[in-house]
């Protein structure tokens, strides 16, 4: 299995496109060409996750923090360039997925809510997508045909079900004029033609595709059809809620630094309040604050600053920052998404701790 073919069976379960704008996800370093060996899964790529792939016999490395961030200029010794460097040489694939990820609804968020034992786990924030909807006018003899050419590339499909269409029966009318060159009827001539209306959604990005089998496909030589644009609830978000075991918050924190290996946390709020339900925004959520506030008893999340602690006091959210390095989860949590996709290729988690803090 080359990259590329890697990529895009990873990326029809995880979009590229769900990664916000700001971010840099992908294929970063490496040959879209090159076979696969196996995949090292990881939160961070540095030089001993590199020598640890290179250990194992691996040449692909898929790390939740892009490794090349914003735009460089010089790739030199010393520092990120020296990881980039032994990547090269030692040609290991560098991808990055890192807000896809995190949008993903069994992203790093459901991960962690997996790991202390969240239940009923649903998206945190949704976001909206757009959908577009297709209604095309074709004979009926031509309709099978046509239907079976916008399924193949991917025009009705809902979910996990494929080749959804609705057909209305009608009668189409129309005229042909001197210069056009009717697939039926007479020139100067009112015509009438029994006609099924095909009805169905696509993503957008198939639009081009989508005309282009009507143009192919549909016998008139100017096909009638209408092409909407419409927002919908996307099925991917920010961050997951959940169900837990009534308990006080300071239970939870003891709970917290156990399931996720953690020496300690940071409990913004009233340790002895009660709760049932929990909020997580792997990484850094704080900025959600407004977003969030109230939705559940406790919010988890990283890298909670001072004054933001006191802003979620303001607003009667307790919080308890579990540090950004909790998302070291996605190692194992990516590891089955990616074995699930594909059994038959290698998939390591990375043992390696990239955790820039030492706490003692």
């Amino acid at each position: 299995m080359k990259i590329c073919e890697l990529q895009q069976i990873i990326h029809n379960e995880i979009p590229k496109y769900t990664a916000e704008s700001w971010d840099n996800v992908g294929l970063l370093i490496g040959d879209e060409s090159t076979e696969v060996t196996g995949v090292l899964t990881t939160l961070d790529c540095t030089e001993e996750v590199i020598d640890e792939a290179i250990t194992y016999g691996i040449n692909t490395i898929i790390c939740h923090h892009p490794l090349i961030f914003s735009g460089i200029k010089q790739i030199n010794a010393g520092g990120y360039g020296n990881v980039m460097c032994h990547a090269i040489k030692h040609d290991i694939q560098v991808i990055a997925m890192h807000t896809n990820l995190d949008n993903y609804k069994y992203g790093v968020s459901y991960m962690i809510g997996k790991q202390i034992g969240l239940k009923d786990q649903t998206i945190l924030l949704r976001e909206s997508r757009k959908l577009c909807k297709l209604q095309l006018f074709v004979p009926n003899d031509h309709a099978a045909q046509m239907k079976g050419a916008l399924a193949q590339i991917g025009a009705g499909q809902i979910g996990e079900y494929a080749h959804c269409f609705y057909t209305t029966e009608g009668t189409g009318e129309f005229m042909p004029l001197s210069s056009a060159n009717p697939f039926v009827g007479k020139k100067g001539e009112i015509h009438y033609e029994q006609e099924m209306k095909i009805e169905c959604v696509f993503e957008p990005q198939l639009r081009q595709q989508v005309e282009k089998v009507i143009m192919d496909v549909h016998p008139y030589e100017t096909p009638a059809y209408d092409i909407f644009e419409y927002d919908v609830p996307a099925d991917y978000g920010t961050g997951t809620i959940g169900k837990i075991e009534e308990m006080k918050v300071h239970e939870l924190a003891e709970i917290l630094k156990d399931k996720l290996d953690i020496p300690s946390v940071k409990v913004i709020g009233n340790l002895n309040a009660q709760l049932t339900s929990i909020s997580i925004i792997g990484g850094a959520g704080v900025s959600y604050m407004d977003q969030i506030a109230g939705r559940a008893d406790v919010f988890l999340t990283g890298d909670i600053k001072y004054h933001e602690a006191h802003d979620l006091l303001m607003k009667g959210q307790i919080a308890i920052d579990i540090g950004h390095y909790s998302e070291y989860v996605m190692r194992e949590g990516l590891k089955a998404i990616i074995h699930g996709l594909i059994p038959e290729i290698t998939v390591i988690a990375s043992t390696t701790n990239t955790n820039p803090f030492n706490e003692i």
